[in-house]
């Protein structure tokens, strides 16, 4: 069992102590966030490999940057979406990732595919849900919800785009493309990540529209996510009050790794 080798320790302390320095001089993570990628970080190097923590890496970066670009472009003030993600943020997007990293440590060949296709499903839902979040907001009309149909302001959960849709499929694209470079998927389980990507990320959007809890700040008359605004206890509207951002993308990743399962069982 190669999580047993102490050099792979050794390895996954050096890589990830870089890359939270880094994450850190970048101001791509705030330090809560820093800290909690450490554990979801290092569980996946070493019980899940090197490969599943190229994958991780790359949804890490390229959605980096994707968020400094929106920046750039449009600013901050949409929904007051994250730029600087904290460890909600890490976690939600993480966990569910970490602990099939853990659980392919333990399995058989018939088992490691399964997982295989479980960790592609939970990566490629955060990933194609980020991109789609990023790339929708720089959409020029408003976005419809996905519910309704109905046109909403940028940046309204559950709002989709073409945009979006773009991004969420390019993200798709990179893990396919990144799985094919280091051998680690037949034709079979890259037709599962997109798939399950799909539905992972469109679950978000579903649950965004009507179970994420959305408030309006009654000193500036905002739409947020957040419940507080402006220093004030904002006005919930609609939504479930336990069922922030966060928990949505953590239960779409669930259900993104729970469709490639299925999918490779049959």
């Amino acid at each position: 069992m190669s999580f047993l080798d102490p050099l792979i320790h050794l390895q996954a302390s050096i890589i990830i102590g870089i890359l939270a320095i880094l994450s850190y001089r970048l101001r791509l993570l705030d330090p809560r966030g820093i800290i909690a990628s450490i554990p979801v970080g290092y569980i996946i190097y070493v019980f899940g490999g090197p490969h599943y923590f190229i994958l991780l890496i790359a949804f890490y970066s390229v959605s980096g940057l994707a968020t400094r670009f929106r920046i750039k472009r449009i600013g901050v003030d949409v929904l007051d979406k994250d730029w600087i993600r904290s460890w909600r943020n890490v976690v939600a997007n993480g966990a569910t990732a970490a602990s099939i990293s853990l659980l392919s440590a333990f399995t058989g060949d018939r088992g490691s595919s399964i997982l295989l296709a479980a960790y592609l499903g939970a990566v490629g839902t955060s990933f194609a849900d980020t991109l789609a979040t990023e790339l929708g907001l720089l959409y020029p009309h408003n976005p419809r919800l996905i519910t309704s149909m109905k046109k909403v302001p940028r940046g309204t959960p559950g709002g989709v785009s073409p945009y979006g849709y773009a991004g969420g499929v390019l993200a798709l694209l990179i893990l396919a493309t990144l799985s094919t470079l280091m051998r680690l998927s037949s034709v079979r389980i890259l037709g599962i990540l997109l798939a399950s990507g799909m539905i992972g990320m469109t679950a978000d959007s579903i649950l965004g529209a009507t179970i994420q809890a959305k408030y309006r700040c009654p000193r500036c008359g905002k739409l947020t996510e957040n419940s507080t605004h402006c220093g004030e206890k904002a006005e919930k509207v609609s939504g479930t009050t336990l069922i922030d951002t966060h928990m949505v993308n953590l239960i779409s990743t669930i259900i993104g790794a729970s469709t490639a399962s299925i999918l490779a069982l049959t």
